[in-house]
């Protein structure tokens, strides 16, 4: 179909440079000046370096464009699969990244609340030791307070008396102050 578009685009082009011949006659030489046999000389260089060209430049060089383009549209699938994929990994390395972060403020509260739990205990167990420590001492005091009270009434009572209290006697004043308290 080409071919013969060119050859009629070519004799038209001829039979323009005959009529233009004949009406030039004697005048100046233009381009459409020449013969007849010229302008089919022309022609047929014309179409046999269109048809050389065709074979051996115009479909190798079609061929390596069909080939570039190929090419060129498998690189643009590779890189957007890559995207596709590296926005997977992006959303996946963020998803993991949250779980992490949530993991670990749970893991911190756990610890948290063990180690407010073992204070809890560490105090409680302190303040037992302090009230037991506090109960001996006041026990303690109270032995000693009684014992100091024995002797300032052991003492008074030989001055009083005038005359030192023995055992047997220190042992009937307390139980007579026990039946004193025990009737009261």
């Amino acid at each position: 179909m080409r071919i013969l578009t060119t050859i009629l685009i070519v004799v038209f082009v001829c039979a323009g440079a005959l009529a233009a011949e004949g009406e030039a006659g004697g005048q100046e030489q233009s381009i459409f000046s020449g013969s007849f046999a010229d302008a089919a000389w022309t022609v047929l260089a014309f179409l046999l370096v269109l048809a050389v060209l065709g074979k051996t430049a115009w479909k190798p060089l079609l061929n390596s464009l069909k080939t570039r383009e190929e090419h060129i549209r498998q690189q643009i699938e590779t890189a957007e699969n890559a995207r596709k994929k590296a926005e997977k990994m992006l959303d996946d390395s963020k998803h993991q990244g949250l779980m992490i972060v949530q993991q670990a403020v749970e893991q911190a509260q756990k610890q948290g609340q063990m180690l407010a739990e073992k204070t809890r205990q560490e105090i409680f167990a302190v303040k037992s030791r302090a009230q037991e420590d506090i109960e001996h001492a006041r026990a303690a005091a109270m032995q000693q307070l009684w014992e100091q009270t024995g002797n300032i009434m052991l003492s008074l009572g030989s001055k009083v008396l005038e005359r030192t209290i023995t055992p047997d006697d220190n042992q009937r004043f307390v139980q007579d102050a026990i039946a004193k308290l025990k009737q009261q």
